[in-house]
């Protein structure tokens, strides 16, 4: 019998470790792209490698809403779905709201192309026209999470995986192969006419991630591995013809099928990789897993502050902008200060 379909879930720490890698990415991220820095080609190939962090972002999600909430029946799961999905939400609306009636614009250029166009007003924030902070990735994880009760659903029949596969299938075919004719729903879904992550298309990673929870996740990552990375290369054969051209920050909006089996290619690689340090057995080591963990357990939250410092040391130092080089790692540095006690707690559970 073939058990790479018999897989048990169980509590590990590879969520985390790639959470951790993903939040620390993206910080990176946007630390170069605004402070102002010119890179150099090698930083800019280095900056290239990051980009995949934003897929782990919403892949995760996807994974953990299956590990965090199969185990509840549906109507509680249901339950803890829309209030986790609603608080992102609000937070997103929040934070832009907050940030448009006190903020000093001229002190970011990069929103220069809302104001030109005449949409930075409440009505717009409210209709998607616009956005005071780029973290649409918070709205995009608050809806998939209020849609997730139908995924756990499907996760409860009689063939689960079949289920979700199939949904899986669906999403990839309607969002890349037969796009749905244009209506309010569809512009909604394909991310027409507004600034949102293309909903149809992001659902891709966030599904296959939850059919890989219910694999087991890290337990099959050779074979997954394999199977990404072979993905990954017909997508690019199929697209490009040839890989000159192939870059993950140019396959990401729209999101692009390489960009989604390439990122997973990654991920199976960095877990193999984190598998690896996890059997040295060296303090240094653990102490490095440790703070990969404490991180990726937290990353939404340090997403959050990690924006709100930007934008004050932008709005009270512009146009010293390359002081947020300074400024977000001194925060970082702060944060882990105050949870050092579950950074003990973390380094000492490797024995």
């Amino acid at each position: 019998m073939n058990v790479f379909f018999k897989a048990k879930t169980k509590r590990n720490y590879y969520f985390s470790y790639i959470k951790g890698w993903a939040i620390i990415s993206i910080m990176l991220i946007h630390l170069l792209d605004w402070s102002g820095l010119i890179l150099s080609k090698n930083i800019f190939y280095f900056k290239e490698l990051l980009y995949p962090s934003v897929l782990f972002f919403i892949a995760t999600a996807g994974g953990l809403t299956f590990l965090a909430y199969g185990k509840y029946e549906m109507l509680k799961a249901s339950k803890k779905l829309f209030r986790r999905g609603g608080e992102l939400i609000a937070v997103y609306f929040l934070y832009n709201i907050i940030k448009l009636y006190i903020y000093n614009f001229s002190a970011e250029p990069f929103y220069n192309q809302f104001i030109a166009a005449g949409k930075m007003d409440l009505s717009d924030i409210l209709l998607l026209q616009a956005f005071t902070a780029p973290i649409s990735i918070i709205l995009t994880i608050g809806i998939f999470l209020m849609v997730s009760p139908l995924f756990l659903y499907l996760s409860k029949i009689k063939y689960p995986k079949l289920g979700i596969g199939v949904l899986s299938a669906a999403v990839i075919y309607f969002g890349y192969f037969f796009p749905l004719p244009s209506s309010l729903i569809t512009n909604f879904l394909y991310a027409k006419n507004n600034i949102m992550f293309p909903l149809i298309l992001w659902l891709t990673p966030f599904l296959i991630c939850f059919y890989l929870s219910m694999l087991g996740f890290e337990k099959y990552k050779g074979r997954l591995l394999l199977i990404f990375s072979a993905l990954a290369m017909i997508s690019g054969i199929l697209q490009f013809n040839d890989f000159g051209s192939v870059s993950f920050s140019g396959q990401m909006y729209p999101l692009k099928l390489f960009y989604v089996f390439s990122s997973f290619a990654l991920m199976y690689l960095l877990i193999y990789i984190f598998y690896f340090l996890e059997r040295l057995r060296r303090p240094a080591v653990n102490y490095f897993l440790a703070l990969i963990r404490l991180l990726g357990d937290s990353t939404l939250a340090i997403y959050i502050y990690h924006w709100i410092v930007i934008d004050i040391t932008l709005w009270v130092f512009y146009p010293r902008i390359n002081l947020i080089l300074l400024t977000v790692p001194t925060f970082l540095l702060v944060y882990i200060f105050l949870k050092r006690q579950k950074l003990l707690e973390y380094f000492k559970s490797y024995g």
